[in-house]
């Protein structure tokens, strides 16, 4: 039976693994987080602490031999090499899940796991979270080597799907519950990729102890590529009707701090094939993903 610890697994992505990693009896699922969200299922062990609190991890967990770590909440420098000095046991495997904003932004797409990656902070708020991850992507790969322990990058595009809480497919889910014009950048020329929660979780789920994705980096991205009228005519399909529209200019996007929320110039795109060949985990298609998050979302906040 495969130990698994997961540090994180309350929200999104990390809560879709746990909850998918549970159903396989080969998994014992230890969750190592503060306790904010309470799972009900059996056979999980759920440890509360916070992830910085190196005496904390040491005294609530059971120190035995760990098949896999699976972080889904390393944000600041520091935070990967405190949990893996504090997990009491060994670690065969220690997976990170990364962002795809790793790469050096530059006119070359689709960026490859071997694609040129960051090398300077910003001050830009986006840029300087993902300069952290990649920061935290060396600090993993510096202690792993240190230590023995195999260590695999996970670099997720846009993440949509259920229980999503960034404001994503959810912005434009309320302005159909509220019956709101979806403001549509006429002349917007980004271009983005997404992958669904659960192909990202299973995926994951798919390297925790498994030799073919040691030492290994994974972009999981979906193959088709979106702009905003591509996604404005998906979510009418899902919806079933035409939706009432607000175009708007890049400009009054920028000047009126209207929160739209994917990149309205630019093309960074990202090959996700590594991972679905070496799965044999084929991509959801956006629209069909898409369909199911929007009926359960409907489902959950229509009364």
């Amino acid at each position: 039976m495969k130990k698994i610890l997961v540090l994180g697994g309350s929200y999104f992505l990390g809560r879709v693994f746990t909850r998918l990693a549970c159903k396989d009896p080969n998994h014992e699922l230890h969750l190592l987080n503060r306790g904010s969200y309470s799972f009900k299922i059996d056979g999980l062990h759920q440890h509360v602490c916070d992830r910085r609190d190196s005496s904390g991890i040491t005294n609530v967990l059971p120190e035995q031999h760990w098949d896999a770590v699976v972080d889904f909440c390393a944000y600041e420098p520091g935070d990967i090499a405190t949990a893996i000095d504090a997990i009491p046991g060994t670690i065969s495997q220690y997976i990170y899940v990364s962002t795809s904003s790793v790469y050096e932004p530059s006119a070359k797409s689709p960026k490859t796991e071997a694609s040129p990656l960051l090398l300077v902070d910003s001050d830009d708020p986006g840029m300087h979270y993902a300069y952290n991850k990649r920061v935290l992507e060396v600090e993993a790969g510096e202690i792993c080597a240190k230590k023995g322990i195999a260590l695999t990058l996970i670099r997720p595009a846009f993440i949509y799907g259920p229980f999503n809480y960034a404001p994503r497919e959810q912005f434009y889910f309320d302005c159909i519950l509220e019956n709101r014009a979806i403001p549509t950048p006429v002349d917007a020329t980004g271009s983005f990729q997404f992958v669904y929660v659960i192909d990202a979780a299973r995926m994951i789920i798919a390297c925790t102890g498994n030799p073919v994705s040691y030492g290994e980096s994974y972009n999981l991205s979906a193959p088709e590529v979106v702009d905003y009228g591509s996604f404005l005519n998906i979510l009418e399909s899902v919806h079933g009707t035409q939706l009432p529209t607000q175009p708007v200019s890049v400009a009054e996007v920028t000047a009126q701090s209207i929160p739209v929320p994917f990149p309205l110039a630019g093309e960074e795109l990202f090959d996700g094939s590594k991972a679905a060949n070496a799965f044999s985990i084929p991509y959801t298609a956006f629209e069909k993903g898409l369909k199911e998050t929007y009926d359960i979302y409907m489902s959950t906040h229509t009364r």
